[in-house]
């Protein structure tokens, strides 16, 4: 009798830890699911407010690929003012522009943010439709849409 009591026991224990490990699992998923929506935000944060001072400051910048900005954009901005476009603060974080490319239909925007709190640093890709100059009433490309399309995490 004493042996079938114990290996009912067990049973018993063993249902009951793998009760708990799948609710373990399950709350980090959530775990997992909620940095990633807070990821996103923090980007789509940065990608608004940098595109905002883009297109407030330094509209004649939507027109050119990053790579230009040091020599071509120098004629519409100080070096200064395109060095703080390159890196910038925002919802909790700071951010880095990886790319600009308007030559691309959308327009792609490329930002990764730093890695902090226990995070580590993303990227995230966004279309940017851009409405095309029409001198002289609008001299400069005009934003008319930006979409986060995609957040993937950066290797060390």
């Amino acid at each position: 009798m004493l042996p079938l009591a114990m290996g009912a026991s067990l049973v018993l224990l063993l249902g009951s830890l793998s009760a708990h490990t799948v609710s373990l699992q399950a709350r980090m998923q959530g775990i997992r699911e909620q940095q990633q929506r807070r990821a996103e935000d923090r980007l789509a944060s940065a990608g608004q407010q940098l595109l905002a001072e883009l297109h407030r400051s330094h509209p004649c910048l939507l027109a050119l690929p990053l790579p230009q900005w040091d020599v071509q954009g120098l004629a519409c901005a100080p070096a200064q003012a395109i060095a703080g476009l390159r890196q910038g603060q925002g919802l909790g974080g700071s951010y880095r522009l990886v790319a600009w490319r308007p030559e691309l239909q959308p327009a792609e925007l490329l930002l990764e943010l730093a890695a902090g709190g226990g995070q580590p640093a993303r990227q995230g890709a966004f279309t940017v439709q851009l409405a095309p100059a029409q001198p002289p009433a609008q001299p400069q490309p005009q934003i008319t849409d930006v979409r986060l399309v995609g957040l993937r995490g950066v290797a060390p």
